[in-house]
């Protein structure tokens, strides 16, 4: 039975995954269904039929809120028909908007429609005019005079466009600012030089670091002659490394001197800037990354001479373009929305099926206190921070340090989740991550089953080009499985957390323009343990930078207790210039079981950086491994003793710190570097036996990427 003016509905979706599509069959099977539609083109006083949608998501949600007071046992869809929806503040659903265990309440694309919730605003390029302004053409690179266009924004009512601020590590991502896309592709705002990176000269102050008491930039010389023409430039900024390789910054430029040839930046970076030209090669922190170290210049006007490239006056309101080719017949779009499309606030039994997110400022889906949700068949691509998060809004952060000085890298305002599925979703070309995830219980252990399956990561790190991995894991007892990660700066999965699964994915291209960093990175918790690797395929993640030293899965700063196992590791790895990387490498920890994994065509298949006992020693009693062990989690208490009784022993009597290394087999791979280990049954065959070396280890890849 259906209610007047409600669509049936069999609910048989062929791409929805697990367990929600047989208790969402099953519970329409017996539960009346009542159907809304909403449209681009609805109307407010339409009743939300087919024929006569609903104007806006809201409007359904309101509906459905009023529908459950005489209806309570219905199961409820909103179908979103075709076409671009535009919200002026987030749609948000509390915990009255939550569903039932045997019915969740589903917001789906309208089977066989395209559905883009967008958060940008298309211009004509019609409306661009050759600009003749004579201030504005002496600024311009005389090749430019004549070929650069204009827009006036403030004529079309847009007036906020947001501030370009200091970020890259050390800093916890906010909204970008105004962005510009041309053909779906971002276009970089004017820069020098257009490719490569100029050398940081001599150091004449390297600027505050982390926990000074007051703020101070830094000054260092260059050896070039280009600043001359920037000293009108009201708004330039410079976005480089500027200390280790594994770290970037955005830098506003406070002053230029182009008779002493110096630049004073307007922010200082969480290290202190360190030379390029002039590093001491026998000071190991100078030469960290040091063939990584340099810089762009950007946002300057007076650098416009490619196609593509761009600058906004922000007073003015006028955007310049030196327009690509065929621009005319280009879609051309500009990013309006900081808030999320989605924002589900203390909810639960919710679906988000098939809906496409880009062109924001912000994120697509935030949730807070949520669970038995589930986001399949969505795609989202062009946003300013991420994808999908999980407690942490990415706005009006808290800035600041751990207790031994590190800078914080979250902000979590919730990490009450629970079964959360993000199934068959890509993800692409988003500005400073792509899914940010915790859940469960630490301190108790307590699984959060939440799943990601079937996902499609490319390129998550547009804006941040380190630490913006496509998948920030924390919690307990997450699952991700059958998912591609390609195409990463930096790494692909920020690992934390206890008892997860990383099993049948694909990591490729990953960790190409950083150093000392792995596709999986976990570091610095001897607590965070029990995780495994298994059934993975690491291919081709090597840096760009031959001096660099990347791994595949990297555990680093005392990581212990994680099982790497049945992995095809392929042309994986690069020592650098150190010498102590491997496809899988270890930084002081122990505990860590590395076996049954094919290496083939890799440097060194096991990298392991031993720690005397005065650095271990040192490592634990300092005042945040304490709390990591003790007061976030308690090391101490009968679960923890039951479930990781080797950590009892970590103060007491320790162990010989010893990893284990076994029944692995290597293709024209070199074994370990440095450092004691158990090893036991590895095996070396010739690259003609890859198929006999797989069977050995019982790998299996199965089928991953998105099913649509």
């Amino acid at each position: 039975m259906v209610s007047p003016g409600n669509y049936n509905l069999t609910m048989k979706n062929g791409l929805f995954l697990l367990l929600f599509s047989l208790l969402v069959s099953a519970a329409t099977a017996q539960t009346d269904t009542t159907v809304f539609f909403v449209a681009p083109t609805g109307k407010i006083n339409n009743p939300g039929t087919k024929d006569r949608p609903f104007a806006s998501p809201a409007q359904a949600r309101d509906a459905i809120r009023k529908n459950r007071v005489k209806k309570p046992d219905n199961c409820y869809i909103v179908y979103f028909q075709k076409g671009n929806y535009q919200l002026n503040e987030p749609f948000d659903l509390t915990a009255a908007d939550s569903g039932r265990l045997n019915c969740p309440i589903r917001y789906a694309a309208y089977p066989g429609d395209t559905v883009l919730f967008y958060g940008g605003k298309r211009l004509d390029p019609a409306l661009f005019k050759p600009t003749t302004d004579p201030a504005i053409l002496r600024r311009l690179p005389p090749e430019s005079r004549g070929k650069v266009v204009e827009i006036s924004l403030k004529k079309l009512g847009i007036t906020g466009f947001g501030q370009l601020t200091q970020h890259g590590f050390g800093r916890i991502p906010e909204p970008s600012p105004l962005e510009l896309f041309i053909n779906a592709e971002r276009q970089p705002l004017a820069r020098y030089p257009n490719s490569g990176k100029l050398l940081i000269g001599k150091i004449y102050d390297p600027g505050s670091t982390a926990g000074a008491d007051t703020l101070r930039g830094a000054c260092f010389g260059y050896e070039y002659n280009r600043p001359e023409r920037w000293l009108e430039a009201p708004d330039a900024w410079m976005y480089g490394r500027f200390s280790y390789g594994f770290c970037d910054d955005h830098l506003g430029i406070a002053a230029i001197d182009t008779t002493a040839k110096t630049i004073t930046t307007a922010h200082p970076h969480i290290y202190g800037v360190f030379p390029g030209i002039y590093a001491d090669t026998n000071y190991w922190r100078e030469m960290a990354g040091r063939s990584l170290r340099g810089y762009v210049v950007y946002n300057l006007l007076e650098e416009m001479d490619e196609p593509g490239e761009w600058y906004l006056d922000r007073q003015a309101g006028l955007l310049y373009l030196f327009p690509p080719a065929d621009f005319l017949n280009a879609p051309v779009e500009i990013s309006i929305t900081e808030q999320p499309f989605f924002r589900l606030l203390n909810t639960a039994h919710v679906l988000i099926e098939g809906i496409r997110f880009s062109t924001a400022r912000g994120m697509g889906i935030y949730l807070e206190n949520a669970h038995h949700i589930s986001i399949s068949n969505c795609t989202f691509s062009n946003l300013g921070t991420v994808a999908i998060s999980a407690g942490q809004p990415l706005q009006n952060n808290r800035q600041g340090l751990n207790r031994e000085g590190s800078p914080l890298l979250d902000d979590w305002r919730s990490v009450n989740f629970h079964h959360l599925n993000i199934l068959n979703c890509r993800i692409s070309n988003t500005g400073t991550g792509g899914i940010i995830l915790t859940g469960g219980d630490r301190p108790t252990l307590v699984s959060s089953e939440n799943i990601i399956r079937n996902c499609y990561f490319n390129h998550t790190d547009v804006i941040n080009r380190t630490y913006a991995p496509a998948i920030k894991l924390e919690g307990v007892g997450t699952t991700i499985s059958h998912c591609t990660f390609i195409n990463q700066n930096h790494m692909a999965l920020a690992l934390d957390g206890n008892e997860h699964r990383i099993e049948h994915n694909l990591f490729e291209q990953i960790c190409t323009d950083t150093d000392d960093m792995g596709a999986i990175y976990t570091g610095r918790d001897p607590s965070a343990r029990g995780t495994i690797i298994r059934h993975n395929h690491f291919r081709n993640i090597l840096p760009v930078d031959k001096d660099s030293q990347v791994a595949a899965i990297f555990l680093d700063d005392g990581t212990g207790g994680i099982d790497v196992g049945h992995n095809y590791f392929e042309r994986v790895g690069s020592q650098g210039d150190k010498e102590l990387f491997g496809a899988v490498s270890i930084h002081g920890g122990f505990g860590n079981i590395v076996h049954h994994n094919v290496f083939q065509d890799c440097e060194v298949a096991i990298g392991n950086n031993y720690w005397l006992d005065a650095r271990w020693n040192k490592f634990l009693t300092s005042p945040l491994i304490l709390e990591r062990l003790f007061e976030q989690v308690d090391i101490n208490s009968a679960v923890f003793r039951e479930k990781y009784p080797e950590l009892m022993r970590y103060f007491t009597a320790p162990e010989p710190r010893l990893n284990k290394v076994a029944e692995n087999v290597l293709i024209n791979s070199n074994m370990v570097l440095n450092g004691f280990g158990e090893f036991f049954w590895n095996h070396l065959v010739t690259e003609d036996r890859l198929q006999y070396a797989l069977e050995k280890i019982e790998f299996r890849l199965d089928k991953i990427g998105p099913e649509y």
